[in-house]
């Protein structure tokens, strides 16, 4: 989760400054473009939600996440558009990680699950965290590159998965998260 909602901050937050410099995009444009990414978002919850029912949780976390790496490589090396939609894309596969992650992370926690559901909902401070990290390789390097920063948590996150293939369910929130 630490890595999730850092790469989720970063992905956002960086997004119109993103489209300024690499695509040229104006901010008001580019505020539309990202108004359209967290529609995908939302989509994306939608389809995620429908697709638990027939892929385990962590093999769609594994492959959303995967997908998200590829994107962010290609916003990462691309010129133009094209790197703004893959930002687009990214927010779509984000969509179902934040409930699916928390619902593995608690998974057989049995009597110690407030517990550690406290300790991963504390993980959000990534969200504080990565943003300044991206914001430094920004300033060392530039904001494309930066973007890479939010491809090493989606590494980190499908590594998670894989490790969790093991688990073939969970209950995952079908509301809430971020």
């Amino acid at each position: 989760q630490f890595f999730y909602v850092g790469a989720q901050v970063c992905v956002s937050s960086f997004f119109i400054r993103f489209s300024h410099h690499v695509a040229g995009i104006e901010e008001k444009a580019a505020a539309i473009f990202l108004s359209i990414a967290l529609l995908g978002f939302m989509v994306g919850r939608f389809i995620g939600t429908f697709l638990l029912n027939y892929i385990s949780p962590p093999r769609l976390l594994a492959i959303y996440s995967f997908a998200n790496l590829v994107l962010l490589i290609l916003a990462s090396t691309l010129d133009g558009m094209f790197s703004i939609y893959a930002l687009i894309g990214v927010e779509f596969f984000m969509s179902i990680m934040f409930p699916t992650i928390f619902s593995l992370s608690i998974h057989g926690l049995g009597s110690k699950t407030k517990e550690g559901a406290s300790f991963v909902i504390m993980s959000i401070v990534g969200g504080a965290i990565f943003p300044v990290i991206m914001g430094r390789v920004s300033d060392l390097t530039n904001i494309q590159l930066s973007y890479l920063v939010p491809a090493a948590c989606f590494f980190v996150i499908f590594y998670f998965a894989i490790k969790n293939a093991k688990v073939k369910s969970v209950t995952v929130s079908r509301s809430g998260g971020h």
